[in-house]
């Protein structure tokens, strides 16, 4: 018998960070001043903004899996994020002000825009369960050219092609935080970067389908598919239907557990994916002083790796159902990657690492790394090492190939991948 210890206490729990400063809600001291009004989000406003070529770019600070001579400018301001066919970002001006979300198509062409309150820039994507992407953008009444904290704060779901309002809005308790949907309060603090009660999202309805104020511990979502502690036990279940997918208690203890039989087996989930969110958990195992790491299915719990707790494992994923996990292997003892390929029904493969290798993400179906200076470049089907070198890792990616890059000069362009360009020769 084993139990789950990750209990509801997640109000101090360091996996709740957000990745980066473009995922805060601001929170100022109250001055007296007025809040905006926070409307019901309507469609974006579509555009039919003409591409403008990006300039051009050191070949050296590009991979080779795109295609440098032929890039296209963006507005973003921070790094965007990719949809099937194109990009989503926020747009804002220096010295701060209005602040807009942005959709362009793989060729350059701005599609759509929508302003949102500046103090709250955490945006994401997810899917689902019919296969449709979504951006899901946030809002709030805070003011912070006043001071104002916000009193509300809602998400809302748009077509990243069209900016067309798919659901919405829906109340949440603060900025995005993942993996999935996942929302939270933060800390009215810079330097505190704990959070309050969270609550999960139904990708499909946007309803809410887990909240910590009664009692649930919200852990991971991706997707449809949603981990967490709720009644007493660690369950995965299925946010559009409800139907429990697995329990913590299904899963075997591993072979590779060490201590003494008497001794109480701990299940926690975590460490929590270094992306967005991704289709495999990692749990972590302990029995008296040994600790052993387990990978996971999100959808119906299949074991899928076993790591050692020689180093702490490092999952990413994308939103093509493709993952990699970084860690030391539990049975040979030797630095490894596992992965899934995205494709349905695809086997798990598993590749030798460099001890320091370190996945940072997943982009139009490359997995890149890092070692050191320099960056890496591997295949998701079988982990094999395509590249390195000391340039820039894409930021996001269309699933036809279309890499983001930030370029010199603070912004990013998208460039086509080698293979897109000979596709387009050949029509």
């Amino acid at each position: 018998m084993h139990t789950y210890h990750g209990g509801t206490k997640r109000r101090a729990t360091p996996d709740r960070r957000p990745f980066a400063a473009v995922l805060l809600c601001l929170v100022l001291v109250v001055a007296a001043c007025g809040r905006p009004e926070l409307a019901d989000p309507e469609d974006a406003l579509p555009l039919e903004g003409a591409p403008t070529p990006a300039e051009a770019v050191d070949p050296d600070l590009l991979p080779g899996t795109v295609d440098g001579s032929a890039g296209w400018a963006t507005p973003y301001s921070s790094e965007p994020k990719g949809s099937d066919s194109g990009f989503v970002g926020p747009v804002s001006p220096e010295g701060g002000g209005e602040l807009h979300f942005v959709g362009m198509d793989a060729d350059g062409r701005t599609r759509w825009s929508t302003e949102r309150n500046p103090s709250c820039t955490g945006f994401t994507l997810t899917r689902t369960q019919e296969g449709d992407d979504l951006v899901v953008l946030l809002d709030s009444d805070a003011a912070p050219q006043c001071g104002l904290l916000a009193t509300r704060t809602t998400a809302a779901a748009f077509d990243p092609a069209t900016g067309r309002k798919v659901w919405g809005p829906t109340e949440v308790p603060g900025t995005w935080v993942g993996p999935g949907l996942v929302f939270a309060r933060m800390a009215h603090t810079v330097m505190n970067a704990e959070t309050g009660p969270a609550v999960a999202l139904s990708a499909d309805t946007g309803a809410v389908v887990a909240d910590e104020e009664e009692g649930d511990a919200v852990l991971h979502e991706y997707q449809g598919a949603l981990v967490l502690h709720r009644d007493g036990a660690l369950r995965a279940v299925d946010t559009l239907s409800g139907e429990e997918l697995w329990r913590g208690s299904d899963l075997a203890v591993p072979d590779s557990l060490g201590g003494e039989a008497e001794e109480e087996v701990s299940l926690a989930y975590g460490p929590r994916p270094a992306t967005d969110s991704g289709p495999l958990v990692v749990m972590t195992w302990t029995r008296g002083t040994s600790t052993v790491f387990t990978v996971h299915d999100l959808r119906d719990g299949r074991r899928l790796a076993e790591f050692s707790s020689q180093a702490r494992p490092v999952p990413v994923g994308d939103d093509h159902g493709r993952a990699v996990v970084a860690g030391i292997s539990a049975q040979s003892g030797r630095p490894v990657m596992v992965g899934v390929g995205g494709v349905s029904g695809a086997e798990v493969w598993t590749v030798g690492a460099d001890p320091d290798e370190r996945p940072l993400r997943i982009v139009s179906g490359y997995l890149y790394t890092a070692l050191g200076e320099e960056n890496r470049v591997r295949s998701t089907a079988d982990g094999a090492l395509l590249g390195s070198g000391g340039w820039e890792v894409p930021v996001a990616g269309t699933a036809g190939g279309v890499a983001a890059v930030a370029v010199p000069g603070g912004s990013y362009a998208v460039f086509p991948s080698p293979d897109t360009d000979r596709e387009r020769e050949n029509r």
